[in-house]
């Protein structure tokens, strides 16, 4: 079956395939045909089948090698022996039978393939009994014997190897899963934290200030769309594993900023940036985990450490970037940043996120007062 993810490079190599078998093919059947070793019908039958069999399905496959495998060794077990043809049932007969059996090791349903791999390489194995030559039947015989081993081996090697491919695809897909239901934590508990950040301001002010309430109402709703967008999205990406092909990653470096100038209009709190460095050639998942230490950062400042005045996030990019180091800290006197990395699902989730890109991560408080979160992702082998 045709994928049609396949680029033009997969498309050109499949008809390239598709012609050189046809050229074995047909190279096989002149030679039938000239040394007048079978009737042309049976190279007719033989070239039919190589055309109709890589075309089936895995269950339909098994069976269809199944048949011919129970067909030859029929014929022969029944047919009387002959005196003529170098081999009894042809060329083309013989190396399609033994590249049906590598076909049905690879693709053919697996209980199926494991009965019609033996019965059809014991079929073409006894097809060479036929001849009044036993020495040459003998040596006949050895070789599409060793013919069929190997392209049996083939086939069980492709076998193991797509197995372990999907295997290898259902476990990223699965840490994949993990790394949005996290990202979902992340992007709700900073939104849902601020509208209980403004709700309470809102109600700090509405008996002295009651025009400061109508602004802090608005932020709220807007921060409650932002919160219902994030849900959906990430919702969509755990329902359909595919869908983040379809999307933008949740976080980059450049929405850092963007990031700080809402945190600084929601909280008063006065934000200082710093980007050193070129980050548009990092890594977008080292981007992203940069992105979510932050996010989780100003969440847990919100959380925490409600009397800080200042915040500063500095990320440097460095050697072209060779790695990327983000760190975020504040003056408040709370418990400022959270608990420690092996306490609290935010904290706990980054420290993971950052181990598993190869980096470091530490979070804890800072002389004389404060807290510090600091993360170095390396971008060495990251996608």
């Amino acid at each position: 079956m045709r994928n049609s993810a396949d680029g033009p490079f997969e498309r050109f190599l499949r008809t390239i395939g598709w012609l050189a078998g046809a050229v074995v093919l047909l190279v096989l059947a002149t030679l039938d045909v000239a040394v007048n070793a079978v009737q042309p019908i049976v190279v007719l039958l033989a070239i039919a089948v190589a055309v109709v069999m890589p075309r089936l399905r895995a269950a339909t496959l098994g069976t269809g090698v199944l048949v011919l495998g129970a067909f030859l060794v029929l014929v022969a077990l029944t047919v009387p022996s002959v005196d003529y043809g170098i081999v009894p049932f042809g060329f083309t007969v013989a190396v399609v039978g033994v590249v049906l059996i590598g076909l049905a090791a690879w693709r053919a349903e697996p209980v199926r393939a494991g009965f019609a791999v033996p019965l059809l390489l014991a079929g073409l194995v006894l097809q060479p009994t036929r001849l009044g030559n036993a020495k040459a039947a003998v040596v006949l015989a050895l070789v599409i014997a060793l013919g069929g081993v190997i392209t049996s081996a083939a086939g069980l090697y492709l076998r193991m190897y797509q197995t372990n491919r999907h295997r290898q695809l259902i476990a990223a897909q699965q840490a994949q899963r993990t790394g949005i239901a996290s990202d979902l934590h992340d992007y709700v508990a900073h939104h849902v934290t601020g509208m209980v950040v403004l709700a309470q301001a809102a109600q700090t002010v509405a008996a002295s200030k009651p025009q400061a309430v109508l602004p802090a109402l608005e932020r709220i709703e807007a921060a409650g769309d932002e919160a219902m967008t994030a849900i959906r999205r990430m919702v969509t990406l755990l329902r359909e594993p595919d869908a983040h092909a379809r999307l933008s990653p949740p976080g980059t470096i450049a929405d850092i900023a963007a990031l700080a100038g809402h945190f600084t209009s929601d909280s008063g709190l006065q934000v200082r940036l710093s980007i050193e460095g070129e980050a548009d050639t990092v890594p977008i998942d080292v981007q992203s985990a940069v992105h979510r230490v932050v996010m989780e950062s100003l969440t847990n400042v919100r959380k925490h450490a409600g009397d800080a005045r200042t915040l500063d996030i500095l990320v440097r990019c460095h050697g072209r970037p060779a790695a990327v180091t983000v760190e975020v800290s504040n003056d408040g006197r709370g418990r400022g940043g959270g608990r420690s990395p092996d306490g609290g699902y935010g904290l706990k989730g980054l420290h993971e996120r950052t181990a598993a890109l190869g980096g470091s991560f530490t979070a804890g408080p800072r002389v004389p007062e404060g807290w510090t979160v600091h993360a170095h992702i390396p971008t060495r082998g990251a996608r």
